[in-house]
């Protein structure tokens, strides 16, 4: 595939002597020719026709009778092929663009990797990549004796008990200490969380109420009705805190055993309520007023 370019050193091409003798036209006509030469079949050569590189150019015949000798100078018989003529500055540009071509699908085809050497001969690209050494990476030892001198801690080898230690090593779950299943599971200690007030039944506490009233006739039946009262809420004071001594709370219930008889079942402010209307049908005698 043709390069569609090559590079133009501008500062090598501003200080080459022979351009800066060069006239405004022959300054063109030589880019000109540059510029096809790299347009043909071989970058850089031009076919040995002076009509045709003087048309190629754009010159006339008195400009080219002048510029000759200058412009043929710069483009010389190709040693290989005497009916051609080439720039070598170019050809070599044209050079480094195939080489560099070749590399490049040559690293592609091995997976991009690449080479270390390139080499030229004979007009052939030949690849040489050294054979791959495997690198060998010393042991870790022991600093020598000298190199321990000048280090501030010198290396000792670990001491037999913290080898021990390291052997017997085992871990232990959170969950195997609280089950005590752990070799090295340390002995909890008692909680002190609060003890639970045991529900009571019925028989306990009329056993109860028999022991602190014995002379009252009404002490078992305040029994089930303490026991029938503190059931249907949970056993919870007021409705609302758990109950934690039940045998004082039917101490309470027996001193506020008065003030319950003496209010009614509905309470000491609250009054009879009003006689229902009569709700029976009327007689069906019109004359009849009930």
């Amino acid at each position: 595939m043709k390069a569609p370019a090559f590079m133009f050193y501008t500062g090598d091409f501003l200080s080459s002597p022979d351009v800066q003798l060069m006239e405004v036209h022959e300054v063109g006509a030589y880019c000109l020719l540059l510029f096809n030469s790299w347009q043909s079949d071989r970058p850089g050569y031009l076919p040995d026709d002076e009509h045709r590189i003087r048309r190629t150019a754009r010159l006339t015949t008195e400009q080219w009778a002048i510029s000759r000798e200058l412009l043929l100078s710069k483009f010389p018989l190709a040693p290989d092929d005497p009916t051609h003529r080439h720039n070598p500055r170019l050809v070599q540009e044209a050079m480094k663009q195939l080489l560099k071509r070749e590399r490049l699908a040559a690293n592609g085809r091995k997976g991009g990797r690449p080479e270390k050497q390139l080499l030229f001969e004979n007009n052939q690209l030949v690849s040489h990549n050294p054979p791959v050494v495997p690198q060998v990476f010393p042991e870790k030892q022991l600093l020598s004796p000298a190199k321990q001198k000048l280090s501030s801690k010198k290396q000792k080898p670990p001491k037999l008990k913290a080898i021990v230690k390291a052997s017997n090593f085992s871990f232990t779950t959170s969950k195997e200490v609280e089950r005590g299943e752990g070799a090295d599971a340390p002995a909890l200690a008692p909680t002190s969380a609060k003890k639970k007030n045991p529900i009571p039944t019925l028989a306990e506490v009329q056993a109860y109420a028999a022991d602190q009233h014995p002379n009252s006739a009404d002490a078992q039946t305040e029994a089930a009705a303490f026991c029938d009262h503190y059931e249907s809420n949970g056993w919870r004071v007021s409705g609302k805190t758990p109950m934690v001594n039940w045998r004082a709370a039917y101490r309470g219930w027996m001193r506020r055993r008065a003030q319950f008889q003496a209010a009614g079942p509905r309470g000491a402010n609250q009054s009879a309520p009003p006689a229902r209307a009569r709700t029976s049908p009327k007689h069906l005698d019109p004359t009849r007023w009930s």
